[in-house]
């Protein structure tokens, strides 16, 4: 295996491979600015990449082997845990970071199982790594709304939250079956959902949230209008005028009383 480890610090970066050669089956090659891990990839393509956290060009370096060795796996060696130097190290893809107790002999059989495939990282960093991933896809998710869909994948997962499945969306837009089969692909990926039934939950969802202590009905499909005024006719002495026609028409109260536990703002337009 050969190891190519890139550091600016020279009494560091020749301790390091001096240790590195002295495990069996490994040649190992310092190197610290570009020129330097050109020659040596040139004659010697690396199995892997480990590299001093605190050289000021690393990521550019990594980045310089990974042209000629996309698939290289990178170890970072830190001189501290640093959340943001981390995440940025992380960003670029490693299979290891190593924190500053990290022993020669430690060092050694880390870099074996990196080779082999494995990722080491110290627990709380893996940690860190999996709450900003969780983020990064609520936030994903909080981007990916109702205005993400474009019209004809509204329709259809409006048919999916009805559960209708797609031989019957089809034949209710009347278009062809796979044509239903690629918008909905399409609605999963948008929303980073793994199934129909998580699309359907989800628009439910959005279409009939309510602002948390506001009162106010965020959105409404439009054949929930008539439940909704079926619900405060129950609740209050409120008569609706329903006669308006289409897709377009509105609920619009004639008379109201106020009352707090009607779970919306029955004075507005919805």
């Amino acid at each position: 295996m050969v190891i190519l480890f890139i550091s600016h610090v020279h009494f560091l970066r020749e301790a390091l491979v001096e240790i590195l050669r002295s495990s069996d089956g490994v040649k190992a090659f310092g190197a610290f600015s570009r020129e330097t891990v050109e020659a040596v990839i040139t004659e010697f393509p690396p199995g892997l990449v480990v590299v001093d956290s605190s050289h000021p060009e690393g990521i550019a370096l990594v980045g310089a082997v990974r042209t000629r060795f996309p698939r290289v796996n990178v170890v970072v060696l830190a001189t501290h845990e640093r959340d943001e130097d981390f995440l940025a190290w992380a960003d670029i893809g490693i299979s290891g970071y190593l924190g500053p107790d990290t022993s020669a002999r430690d060092l050694i059989s880390i870099l074996r199982r990196t080779s082999a495939g494995e990722v080491v990282c110290p627990p709380r960093l893996t940690a860190l790594l999996l709450n900003r991933f969780a983020d990064r896809s609520s936030d994903r998710a909080t981007r990916a709304g109702i205005h993400a869909l474009t019209p004809r994948e509204r329709e259809i997962v409006e048919l999916l939250a009805d559960g209708l499945p797609n031989k019957l969306i089809a034949r209710r837009l009347r278009v062809a079956l796979p044509t239903v089969k690629n918008h909905v692909h399409s609605i999963l990926d948008k929303w980073d959902v793994r199934s129909r039934g998580e699309a359907a939950a989800r628009y439910r969802r959005k279409m009939q949230e309510v602002e948390p202590n506001s009162g106010k009905v965020i959105a409404m499909r439009p054949n929930h209008v008539s439940q909704l005024a079926s619900s405060v006719l129950r609740k209050s002495d409120i008569r609706f005028d329903m006669s308006s026609s289409g897709s377009n028409s509105k609920c619009l109260p004639l008379a109201m009383s106020s009352h707090r536990d009607l779970g919306c703002d029955v004075g507005e337009r919805f």
